[in-house]
């Protein structure tokens, strides 16, 4: 049940929004999950929220993210569509941002949030109780060896931080103090920082699908998001799609929220099929070496990639340029 606590409090942060209740619809889709979703949602709905959700299952079998998402753009009503994910909490004022910008820009456009990190979620398996993840989980055991703990668990019991868990009222009342203890990682930052520039030829790398938001419309004319892509590189190819029809891709920085959870399956890094999917469907030197990119990890940095992408001449112009 952790995943129905975790969907609980977005549910109750997209309640909370300043947007008025009858302006915006909420969409849950149900991807042949093993319990009564819609009947979870309405037990939510009656006893926290003001709005009443509503719930979209596919049957079965499981298809996975991708084709979740394009379920909920073509059920959707509205004219504007928010694509999030069920551990990201919107803050009270990140709808009417992402639909005033829509407005004022008048042109189709791809709007990306600034998301924070509840760096608890990469210990926890539940961040509704507190519960830590096994001791061998491969996660945890990268994210130590990252931040120098060659023990993260026992750490982070040595230092309360199970106590760190996070309520339908922690997010009704006190988001902002959540907020504050969240991070905004290295690599979340550089996509930020990419964006706010006036480069545009990788900002397709910046397409995440948790608080972004497009006008309907476009994502149907570019077909939704690639259902025979990896999930793990599916963002990828959604930003290439938008920039080859001529959408633009740009920062909302009012637009903000918390990544709670969101955990990824390290092992479905080293699986290069989503990388030679794209590379097939994109048959350019920006997509071909993309493992380049990802190889860095953590450490990647969008202009790095950039620059690595130059022959010696263009990265020789370039330096002489700057001198």
């Amino acid at each position: 049940m952790a995943r129905a606590a975790l969907l609980k409090l977005t549910l109750v942060a997209l309640d909370q929004q300043t947007v008025p209740r009858e302006d915006y619809e909420i969409v849950v889709v149900d991807d042949a999950s093993d319990i009564d979703l819609a009947d979870l949602v309405g037990e939510v709905a009656a006893d926290q929220l003001g709005v009443r959700p509503r719930v979209v299952r596919n049957t079965g079998p499981a298809h996975g993210q991708t084709v979740a998402y394009n379920i909920g753009i073509h059920e959707a009503r509205a004219p504007i569509v928010l694509l999030a994910t069920d551990d990201s909490l919107l803050a009270p004022g990140a709808l009417a941002a992402h639909i005033d910008s829509h407005a004022s820009l008048g042109a189709d456009t791809y709007l990306c949030g600034i998301e924070r990190q509840y760096m608890y979620g990469v210990l926890f398996r539940d961040i509704t109780t507190g519960r830590l993840h096994p001791r061998g989980d491969l996660a945890v055991r990268a994210f130590g060896s990252l931040v120098g703990f060659a023990d993260i668990r026992a750490a982070a019991e040595q230092f309360g931080f199970t106590d760190w868990t996070v309520t339908p009222d922690d997010v009704r009342f006190r988001f902002d103090d959540l907020y504050r203890i969240a991070a905004l990682t290295p690599g979340f930052r550089d996509m930020y920082e990419e964006l706010a520039s006036d480069r545009d030829d990788l900002r397709w790398l910046c397409v995440r699908m948790g608080n972004h938001s497009a006008p309907r419309d476009a994502l149907l004319r570019i077909g939704g998001v690639d259902e025979t892509v990896p999930g793990a590189n599916s963002d990828q190819d959604l930003g290439l799609k938008l920039a080859a029809a001529g959408v633009g891709i740009a920062l909302e920085p009012r637009a903000t929220s918390i990544l709670v959870e969101h955990r990824r399956n390290l092992r479905s890094f080293a699986d290069g099929s989503g990388l030679r999917r794209l590379a097939e469907r994109w048959p350019r030197p920006e997509v071909s070496r993309l493992g380049e990119y990802f190889a860095r990890g953590y450490d990647r940095r969008i202009d790095e990639y950039r620059r690595a992408l130059m022959g010696p001449a263009k990265k020789k112009e370039e330096e002489h340029g700057a001198a």
